[in-house]
């Protein structure tokens, strides 16, 4: 008896102390970068997700998608009900647009809608019932490397939505890190 409760305490020990991700640690407890980028990690009303682009890598979608192709567009997607037996799905998807013509270093404020070379940020939650029809209410990206000759820039975000229906208070909160080629 005494044998499996030292080997359970071991396995557990083992399992609750490894990490899946160097980034997902990161933004927990602010350590270093990783060697292997993830596109976006965000932690979303308080849970950490790894999202890169849906079709995975790292590199920007270039026309800009929704917003036109005076931006690129940092996606990150995470289907949170992944498993055997779903029964529909719950997808996140943050979406971070970056003017082309504002490639800087620096903090960027969030608009509350898409303005002509301004920074803005939305988050996309699909297959919830009741539908759920967010809106960026405040936030702001920070854009802590940008190499020219690369492509690869490297930043954190930090924003808050409503839920649509209430547009007042706000409902999520999201912050994270990415780290994207823009070509």
């Amino acid at each position: 008896m005494l044998k499996k409760i030292i080997f359970s305490a071991f396995v557990l020990t083992t399992f609750f102390s490894c990490s899946s991700s160097d980034t997902t640690a990161d933004l927990n407890s602010g350590g270093s970068g990783s060697t292997t980028p993830v596109a976006m990690t965000t932690r979303i009303d308080g849970t950490v997700y790894d999202m890169p682009p849906q079709a995975g890598g790292n590199s920007a979608d270039v026309s800009g998608g929704i917003y036109g192709n005076t931006y690129f567009l940092l996606n990150g997607y995470k289907n949170i009900t992944a498993g055997k037996a779903k029964i529909g799905s719950t997808i996140y998807t943050v979406k971070i647009a970056i003017p082309k013509s504002d490639l800087t270093v620096g903090t960027h404020n969030f608009t509350g809608t898409i303005a002509a070379g301004g920074y803005f940020a939305d988050f996309d939650i699909t297959g919830t019932i009741p539908a759920e029809t967010v809106t960026t209410t405040s936030g702001y990206v920070t854009v802590t490397s940008y190499n020219s000759s690369t492509k690869e820039m490297k930043g954190t975000f930090s924003f808050t939505t409503n839920n649509g229906v209430n547009l007042t208070t706000p409902t999520h909160a999201l912050l994270g890190s990415f780290d994207y080629i823009l070509q």
